[in-house]
C-alpha cells in the first residue's frame, strides 16, 4: 500500500515542477516583451553602452525563459521511458540556470534605469544591493 502512496507523491512532485516551470516560463516571457519594447524603441539618450546592455539583458530573458520551458520539452520528449528522479534533477538544473539569468537581467535592467538618473557607478551599485541581500539571506538559510 505504501508503495501506491509514494508513486502518488512522486507524480505529484512532477506535477508541481511544471507548474512551476510554466509559472517562471510565463512571467519571464513578459519580462522579454518590455526589454524588447526597450529595445526597439530605444530612449535617445541611451548611448552605445546602455544599447549593449540592454541586448544582454534581452539575450539573459531569453536563456532563462528557454530553461524554464526545457522541464516540459524533456517530460514530453521521454514520456515512454519517465524516471522521476531524473526528471526532478533535470528540472532542479534548468530552473536555477533559468533563475541565475532572471537575476542577471533583472539587475541590468535596474541598472539601466537608475542610470537615466544617476552617474553610472552609483547606479550598478545601488542595482547590486537586492541581489546581495538574496545572496546573504540563501547562505544564512543553508547554514540553517
Amino acid at each position: 500500500m505504501s508503495s501506491g502512496s509514494d508513486t502518488t507523491e512522486r507524480y505529484s512532485k512532477i506535477g508541481a515542477d511544471l507548474d512551476w516551470s510554466i509559472t517562471l516560463a510565463s512571467a519571464s516571457s513578459i519580462f522579454f516583451g518590455f526589454l524588447l519594447n526597450i529595445a526597439v524603441n530605444s530612449p535617445s539618450y541611451f548611448r552605445f553602452l546602455d544599447n549593449v546592455i540592454l541586448l544582454a539583458a534581452l539575450y539573459a530573458v531569453t536563456v532563462a525563459t528557454t530553461m524554464f520551458i526545457m522541464p516540459v520539452i524533456y517530460h514530453m520528449s521521454r514520456y515512454r521511458q519517465f524516471d522521476v528522479d531524473r526528471f526532478l534533477f533535470r528540472t532542479k538544473e534548468y530552473t536555477l540556470i533559468g533563475i541565475i539569468c532572471i537575476m542577471v537581467a533583472m539587475y541590468l535592467g535596474l541598472g539601466l534605469a537608475l542610470n537615466s538618473k544617476v552617474p553610472d557607478w552609483i547606479a550598478y551599485t545601488l542595482a547590486s544591493f537586492p541581489f546581495i541581500f538574496i545572496f546573504f539571506q540563501s547562505f544564512r538559510h543553508m547554514r540553517e
